[in-house]
């Protein structure tokens, strides 16, 4: 399993529902060890969250975590068939990487909080209120499902910019 970078044809396509009774051949319908490998490619990339369209899977899942900053996902899961049911009017702007855009940093508009709902690896049905960076997390994963990418976030402007400070910043790191 390997994580794609854009332009990669998964990561703008809308995934299709996970159902649980097809599972995942590619993994001999084995949920749980394919939620260890995929947590564990999330976390060596130093990652919080890892969407299945950025794996080369078009299925509505993705693995999220952080025992730092985290309430609810403190230990690192795959969430499937996740959506965001309610969002606050509140909105924050904050900075956001992607593990599809390696060292390009922006700054996103999101709602500040989020009632979400998904299953977990059983199909039983979870709902939490995500604030802060967990917040931020989920709607960027929810977004890859939906093939949306965070440049599609923020104007042209914007986005050529971190583009710029990126390779500034490899230009001077190659040196």
């Amino acid at each position: 399993m390997e994580i794609y970078t854009n332009p990669y044809e998964t990561l703008h396509i809308k995934s299709d529902k996970f159902d649980f009774s097809e599972g995942l051949v590619h993994y001999k319908n084995d949920l749980e060890k394919f939620q260890i490998e995929m947590i564990r490619l999330m976390e060596t990339a130093s990652g919080i969250g890892l969407a299945a369209n950025q794996v080369g899977i078009t299925k509505r899942f993705f693995a999220i975590g952080n025992g730092q900053n985290f309430k609810t996902f403190t230990n690192p899961v795959i969430v499937w068939n996740p959506e965001v049911v309610e969002s606050s009017n509140e909105q924050v702007i904050d900075i956001e990487g992607c593990l599809s855009f390696p060292d390009i940093w922006v700054e996103v508009k999101r709602p500040k909080v989020v009632t979400v709902k998904w299953q977990d690896i059983t199909g039983k049905e979870q709902t939490a209120e995500l604030d802060n960076i967990e917040s931020k997390c989920f709607q960027h994963e929810c977004d890859h499902l939906d093939g949306i990418t965070f440049n599609k976030r923020v104007s042209k402007l914007k986005w050529d910019m971190a583009k710029k400070k990126a390779e500034k910043i490899k230009k001077e790191l190659d040196r």
